[in-house]
Order: structure tokens, then C-alpha cells, then sequence
């Protein structure tokens, strides 16, 4: 328990590496600027995250999407007399049987594809890509220095 308190200290202070230094705000021009820079890049990545998730989900998506395209097309009250699309093999019964696994196995892969999708967003850290609107309300303050070595003598440890 900190002596601190018993004391009449402040306790809102952090430990020196952690302790925040005040935010310098920027001239307006340059905060107007920032904006639009952190929005332009915010919008790629929102624009590259919506790519990647269209490619894998829809990747994922093609053999059911395969099975109710050759069901609808193949089957007699869709079909054409002269289309010759449909091998000889397509009954309508096989079509209904196309219609309905295509139907049942969307959402399986839909699950595949949302895993896939989640599974390369975290490889490529694409949640940590996008930038907060602070940076562009305040300057970037330099890191603080800590000392090359410590004296041990300080007593104190920061835990």
C-alpha cells in the first residue's frame, strides 16, 4: 500500500517512463491539413480492409454461389429448350438437389470466409493502421530520454 496517501500526496502522478507530458496544439492551417492527410489515409485503409474482406469472403462464397447458379439455370421451368449450358445428367431433381445444398452451405462458407478474412486482418494488423483524430488536434511531442544507466541508489522501483 502506497505511504502516499497517508501523507497528504499527490497519487495522480505515474511512474517517470509513464508520466504524459502536456499536448502542444497545432496552428489551425496545420490541424486543418492533418485532417484531411489522417482522413485520406484513414479511407485507404477502410478501402484496402473492404478489399480484403470482398476477396476472401467472396472467395469463400463461389461453390455455393456455383451450386444455385447451375440449379436456376438447369432446371426445366428456368431453362431454354435450346440452351446447351446443362448436361443431360442435370434432372430437375438434381437441380433441386443443387438448389437447396447451395442454399444450406452458404452460411458454412460464409463462416470460412469471415474466419479467413479475420485470420489475415490480425497477420497484417490492419486494426492498428487506422489514426486517431488526436494526432491531428496536437503535435507530436519528442520521446522523453531516460538516462542511459540508472543509479541504483535511487531506491525506488517502478513496478
Amino acid at each position: 500500500m502506497p505511504c502516499s496517501d497517508v501523507m497528504g500526496e499527490d497519487t495522480s502522478t505515474l511512474p517517470p517512463p509513464y508520466t504524459p507530458t502536456q499536448p502542444v496544439p497545432r496552428e489551425p492551417l496545420d490541424c486543418w491539413a492533418c485532417a484531411v492527410l489522417i482522413t485520406a489515409h484513414n479511407l485507404l485503409v477502410g478501402v484496402a480492409n473492404l478489399g480484403i474482406f470482398i476477396v476472401m469472403c467472396g472467395g469463400a462464397l463461389v461453390p455455393s454461389a456455383a451450386m444455385l447458379l447451375y440449379g436456376f439455370l438447369c432446371h426445366p421451368r428456368f431453362r431454354r429448350p435450346k440452351e446447351t449450358l446443362c448436361p443431360a445428367l442435370l434432372t430437375p431433381a438434381a437441380c433441386v438437389t443443387l438448389l437447396v445444398f447451395g442454399a444450406l452451405l452458404i452460411l458454412p462458407f460464409l463462416i470460412l470466409g469471415l474466419a479467413a478474412y479475420a485470420r489475415v486482418v490480425r497477420s497484417f494488423q490492419l486494426s492498428s493502421c487506422f489514426l486517431p483524430y488526436s494526432r491531428a488536434m496536437y503535435q507530436a511531442t519528442p520521446a522523453q530520454r531516460r538516462p542511459e544507466k540508472e543509479s541504483p541508489k535511487d531506491g525506488k522501483a517502478w513496478v
